[in-house]
């Protein structure tokens, strides 16, 4: 074999007849797309083969939900989930649910959630992932735009979501259950939530488990519904099909593969990156569930490989690292801030070995790679692009490329396609900059309700504008230079401007409010702003972000707020963002940052005022 082919040379060898990453063409939509030919049809045919193949193994170890201790911890094998799921299918079956109908989701990350989610997909059914972090307001419309006929949801969400029962109700949603006990909740929540006993006939079970009635279910029909931030406050639903969802079972060892070629491996060795490994691996998901990179990048990866998921009860990097010892984790990632604050703790023993660490969502420190590189020598270190609509991973960066490149974002998938266009949609040359469009069999369906949403995301040929301004060299990595979408990402949470910009405004005192990005080296980005008063008003930093605070969920949270005169506005009327955000991000500067907490909590408020 050459010593270096080119991208599209190792990519045709990778994906020629007869290998685990062989494609094939379809039509989908009335598009021509390549497909990986090795995917289920469904994530019920995936869950079902992948949770028998690995009955025996332990597939999650998580805290026991709350009232009880804090540390205590329970272990479930694969098997004995399929089991739950199997019950958990039948009963919602015996509540009526069929196939192709929404049963929302929301909780943060166990063993229940997981039970409930395959539980839906094994009827065909079609979650709703809801954001257990959201507000009620927010919970109230992503609800009431998808009106699932019931909702599962632990007791988390269930605080936020059973005092809405009644407006929920009204609104077309069906009820809301709780698979976590429920007594100990205040009675104003335990009276808008059921307390779930997925009791079913053992006939309903028999039903669920040989497939009955699930015949047209395929690649095309709906999977899930995931909800983005976009550029308001209010989220938009994105629907998924089986296939867009299930491109992760292949496209997840791709970066692997192709860094094992570019390296000098056998074509054989390349095909291995594929395969379960004989010693069961085990992985740290701090990232939700509910998010498209804790589900399809990681859980769905998890059940590829047959490896054990461990789930913390809420961040907290010692407890990672007592964890990363006691469960012998050997993968960790989700977001750059979680991947640096474990290697970097000084509590991590030093001849404790990591095999692969793996981020996105977030731009990482561009030394991350080379710190890993020079802890664990053999540990991969993977960085990777994608988003709500495009179903996760759609560019990675692994092996020697990543080291070399260390601020590239990588090279698309071989099923996919990029490209840069200018303002009038012309494809630009490489090494210029311009907007950034994906294309796929892995792009989104469609939003909820949201047709002009949709015809402003996808172009009538099917390439998605992301909303990322970006560049591709020549050989084909990708570049991200800035972000088009007013979105500030905090650890990977997508937070909207408006979002925060509309609670800033419910202060009587604010006569503007501009919420930009402020640089941080753990969560790449938190949330700061700067407002102007009405006239006659008052006000001190500390004062508007006290008043703020409480109206927002913690990750939008302001850590800085500047007070000017008036904020810069173009002759149009338009606020110039890009100087607000100069402003503010120099006294964020001035003031030397402040140091957050990775979930969110600050220690410290940074006021400044010109």
């Amino acid at each position: 074999m050459p010593a270096r082919l080119s991208i599209q040379e190792y990519d045709k060898l990778l994906t020629q007849p007869g290998s685990p990453y062989e494609m094939v063409e379809d039509v989908v939509e009335g598009r021509k797309h390549l497909v990986w030919k090795h995917t289920p049809r469904s994530f019920r045919d995936f869950i079902t083969e992948r949770f028998q193949m690995w009955t025996p193994r332990e597939a999650v170890s998580d805290p026991v939900p709350e009232p009880s201790e804090y540390y205590d911890r329970r272990h479930t094998t694969y098997g004995e989930m399929y089991g739950l799921a199997l019950e958990l299918g039948a009963w919602l079956r015996e509540q009526g649910v069929k196939q192709g109908e929404r049963v929302g989701l929301g909780g943060l990350n166990s063993m229940g959630f997981i039970v409930a989610f395959c539980g839906i997909h094994l009827i065909g059914a079609v979650p709703v992932m809801l954001n257990a972090t959201l507000t009620a307001d927010t919970q109230l419309h992503c609800l009431g735009l998808t009106k699932p006929k019931l909702t599962l949801v632990d007791q988390h969400c269930g605080v936020i979501i059973g005092p809405l029962a009644s407006q929920l109700k009204a609104r077309g949603v069906g009820p809301v259950y709780c698979y976590d006990k429920v007594g100990h909740l205040p009675a104003a929540v335990q009276a808008g939530l059921i307390e779930l006993t997925p009791l079913a006939a053992p006939k309903t079970v028999l039903s669920v488990q040989d497939g009955q009635g699930l015949g047209n279910l395929g690649p095309e029909s709906d999977a899930m519904i995931f909800f983005t931030s976009g550029t308001t406050s209010k989220p938009k639903g994105v629907i998924c099909t089986q296939r867009q969802c299930l491109h992760h079972i292949v496209a997840g060892s791709i970066p692997s593969a192709r860094a094992i070629l570019r390296g000098g491996g056998t074509l054989e060795e390349a095909f291995a990156a594929h395969t379960p490994p004989p010693v069961q691996g085990v992985m740290l998901l701090a990232v939700p569930l509910f998010h498209v990179t804790g589900c399809l990048g990681w859980m769905v990866r998890a059940w590829v490989m047959g490896s054990k998921i461990v789930f913390m009860r809420r961040w907290n990097v010692d407890d990672a690292v007592t964890l990363c010892v006691d469960e012998k984790i050997g993968f960790i990632g989700g977001v750059p801030a979680i991947a640096t604050a474990i290697i970097q703790s000084p509590k991590l023993p030093k001849d404790h070995v990591f095999d692969g660490l793996t981020y996105g969502g977030a731009p990482p420190p561009q030394r991350l790679a080379r710190d890993i590189a020079a802890r664990w020598p053999a540990a991969s270190a993977t960085h990777a692009y994608g988003m709500t609509e495009t179903n996760g991973l759609h560019v990675a960066l692994t092996g020697g490329d990543y080291h070399e490149r260390p601020e590239s974002v990588g090279l698309s998938i071989p099923t996919s396609k990029m490209r840069v266009v200018d303002e009038n949609g012309r494809v630009l040359p490489p090494n210029t900059m311009g907007l950034l469009q994906c294309y796929g069999p892995n792009i989104m369906k469609c939003y909820v309700d949201n047709p002009a949403a949709t015809a402003e995301a996808l172009t009538p040929d099917g390439w998605l504008n992301t909303g990322d301004m970006a560049l591709i060299c020549p050989e084909g990595f990708l570049y991200i230079r800035d972000r088009a979408k007013d979105v500030i990402i905090r650890g990977g949470e997508n937070i909207a401007s408006a979002e925060v910009e509309n609670e800033v405004f419910k202060d009587d005192r604010i006569a503007e409010c501009a919420a930009v990005a402020v640089p941080d080296e753990r969560l790449g980005e938190l949330v700061g702003i700067a407002v102007s008063l009405a006239p006659g008003a008052s006000a001190t930093p500390e004062s508007v972000l006290a008043a703020a605070h409480p109206r927002l969920r913690h990750p939008a949270r302001p850590v800085i707020c500047v007070i000017l005169d008036a904020l810069p506005r173009n002759a149009n009327g338009k606020m110039v963002k890009n100087d607000i955000k100069k402003i503010v991000v120099e006294k964020w500067e001035e003031a030397g940052r402040v140091k957050v907490d990775i979930v969110g909590h600050n220690r410290d408020l940074v006021k400044a005022k010109l």
